[in-house]
């Protein structure tokens, strides 16, 4: 809870900080550009098909049976896999970037940007496969404070390019530089503990790959379920309001997902529990664990959007430099929002830790594809309330759904979960 904390306090900091540095030397215009340019690399952490989340799931329940030969093995074969995807991938993604007639990229500048954002997005990936090796090693505490940090220095990176030089190459430059510095130190650092992980592929196999490929392609969903939902927003934003709304729609979301912020504090602390607990056949004690996290994550997001909307007017005109004014209904709308998602946030979390998400991940990629479209409706006639609403209606059919899988898998004494791991493995369900 104390890594999470400081997670969501380091998000906050950086959200908070940052608008009112680019505000001080960008226009809002310039801003919305690189808001809608950063959007785009997103799409490009679906790179792993997943195959990084199913990865740590597997080798902590394995590591939560004494298996750590075998959790070693699944740490390998996804460095094998995670390694060709993204040398494949770079070798057509960046290129593009630099020389694609895109009408967007209007200039050297933002085109030199765009890759620098791409290679980032791909190198994220080796430190998603350090943070399977802290969370597989009891030490999901420290792998969390380490990748913040990480986190904290690659923004630190871009603002200096900010500063320095001013150019949106500048600020992506300056990110990259610092992330593959820090990559290196936190894949040091993931594995020196001699817990029997070790980075390399000498016993690698595509055999754990294959195991792994079916949850991981419902893994794959999520990425582009969330890229949609967000990145996928703020582009139709910038094509049907323009620039300058794309500011004032990201700022709004911003703040009213500080309280699903506050609620993943709780569920990513609970992550490598639920699968460390699934793994070594804790079924009854997961129960009890899913329905009081719950309880108390949506009484959270609750409160927390409240209060979020009393302090709305004096947050954005200090944060903003009053360039963006307070508006309560958009606001209300917002906060709306942000409190459902916050209440299905833990439910959506044990399917994930314990490979049970498959059919979740479809439903929430077909509902967050049908909020866009409605999205393109309703923004057309009621400009940005019209785009809340249409994201409002989409949480909530998304955690009805989330609701029903989570209490017929774990809450459900006649059904049981699905096999998370093959017949290869030593964990089965008890």
């Amino acid at each position: 809870m104390g890594a999470n904390t400081y997670e969501q306090l380091a998000n906050i900091f950086m959200q908070l900080v940052s608008l009112p540095i680019f505000l001080s030397h960008w226009d809002v215009k310039t801003y919305g550009t690189w808001l809608v340019i950063t959007a785009i690399p997103s799409y490009l952490s679906m790179a792993d098909v997943g195959m990084v989340t199913v990865a740590g799931n597997r080798m902590t329940m394995l590591a939560g049976a004494g298996d750590m030969a075998g959790a070693n093995r699944v740490f390998q074969s996804a460095q094998m896999f995670i390694l060709l995807a993204c040398l494949t991938i770079a070798a057509m993604a960046i290129p593009a970037a630099l020389c694609m007639p895109v009408a967007l990229l209007a200039s050297l500048d933002m085109r030199l940007a765009l890759a620098a954002l791409l290679a980032g997005v791909l190198l994220s990936l080796g430190a998603g496969l350090s943070g399977a090796a802290f969370r597989s090693t009891n030490r999901y505490a420290l792998g969390m404070s380490v990748a913040v940090t990480t986190r904290l220095m690659e923004w630190a990176g871009g603002i200096a390019g900010l500063l320095l030089i001013g150019t949106l190459a500048a600020v992506a430059g300056g990110m990259l530089l610092v992330r593959v510095i820090t990559l290196v130190w936190q894949s040091w650092l993931s594995t020196r503990n001699g817990d029997g992980l070790t980075w390399g592929m000498r016993h690698a196999q595509w055999s754990e790959v294959r195991a792994m490929l079916r949850p991981s392609l419902g893994f794959m969903t999520f990425p582009i379920a969330n890229a949609i939902s967000f990145q996928g927003f703020t582009l139709l934003t910038a094509h049907l309001l323009g620039p300058a709304a794309v500011a004032v729609f990201n700022t709004y979301r911003t703040v009213a997902r500080v309280a699903v912020q506050v609620t993943s504090t709780l569920s990513h602390a609970l992550w490598p529990e639920f699968a460390r607990m699934f793994g070594s056949g804790e079924h009854r004690g997961l129960r009890t664990l899913l329905l009081r996290s719950s309880l108390l994550g949506a009484l959270g997001a609750i409160v927390l959007s409240v209060m979020l909307y009393l302090c709305a007017p004096l947050l954005l005109r200090i944060w903003t430099k009053g360039q963006i004014d307070f508006y309560p209904g958009l606001m209300r709308a917002f906060l709306l929002y942000a409190a459902i998602a916050g209440i299905w946030h833990i439910p959506r979390v044990i399917l994930m830790a314990t490979n049970q998400h498959s059919r979740m991940g479809i439903a929430f990629l077909v509902i967050s594809v049908l909020a866009l479209l409605c999205g393109q409706v309703l923004g057309a006639s009621q400009q940005i309330m019209g785009l809340v609403m249409a994201m409002i209606i989409g949480e909530l059919l998304a955690m009805a759904v989330c609701f029903w899988l989570a209490a017929t898998t774990f809450l459900s004494r006649d059904n049981k979960p699905e096999e998370a791991l093959d017949e290869s493995s030593a964990v089965h369900y008890r």
